[in-house]
């Protein structure tokens, strides 16, 4: 059953002073690809892609930097509601912390819901996710979601890469899941494919149970954050079907 019309398509980036908005563009051909999906699926005309143009978009984010002391770093919020109105928010991004820890779920995640595929404020499945991390982890851990076939997919708020021998090289590298595992497709995650930084192949969960005993690296990424290190958990009341 579909959720009523009142979320929005989400996309989120960062202004820095030296480059910008932080793949403006690519963000913008997400959001227009969402808005189609979700259009197909709803019976009323919504998510109107008007006002999605690269020049609109940059000059309602320009607008609001000049407000602010361009020095500084900024979290860009994009949404568009179903109605076809288009929003901007920036804010101060604060420093970056320690490694978050990312632990693994106890149970999976059913993977083929448009929601998964496309980014938006209705984040049910995700806050499911969440809401089992075990109350003793600190403030700020991320979950490690899987789906019912035990592959790894994507943390909450980040797509993941797991260190890994390859398998053509021999040599470690770093591997994210293909998007055909159920996940969404990060606008960071493509870029660092694009530029040769991290390869695609599917990960099984204890692929993943591997790498932590071997203290492989595990990575995850955002258009906001860039790529980073976490130090991923594995729990020990996990149901793989």
């Amino acid at each position: 059953m579909l959720p009523d019309l009142s979320f929005s398509i989400l996309e989120a980036t960062v202004y820095t002073p030296n480059k910008g908005v932080f793949l403006l563009d690519q963000h913008i051909m997400r959001m227009r690809e969402s808005a189609r999906q979700l259009s197909e699926l709803y019976t009323v005309p919504c998510f109107s892609c008007t006002d999605v143009e690269s020049d609109h978009v940059r000059d309602l984010i320009t607008a609001q930097i000049d407000h602010c002391d361009s020095h500084h770093t900024y979290r860009v919020r994009m949404l568009l509601s179903h109605t076809g109105q288009l929003s901007v928010q920036v804010t101060p991004e604060p420093p970056t912390s320690n490694e978050p820890v990312l632990v693994l779920d106890c149970q999976p995640t059913r993977t083929d819901s448009v929601f998964v595929r496309c980014k938006t404020t209705h984040r049910l499945v995700y806050a499911d996710a969440v809401h089992r991390i075990p109350e003793h982890y600190a403030q700020g851990t991320q979950v490690l979601l899987y789906n019912e076939q035990g592959m790894i997919t994507e943390g909450n708020i980040a797509n993941v890469a797991v260190s890994m021998p390859d398998t053509q090289t021999g040599q470690m590298a770093l591997f994210t899941p293909p998007v055909s595992a159920g996940l969404l497709p990060g606008t960071m995650r493509q870029h660092l494919l694009d530029t040769g930084q991290i390869k695609e192949a599917p990960i099984s969960v204890d692929q993943f149970k591997l790498a932590v005993h071997n203290r492989w690296p595990v990575m995850c990424m955002n258009s906001v954050r860039g790529l980073y290190a976490v130090s991923p958990v594995v729990r020990e009341d996990i149901a793989i079907n």
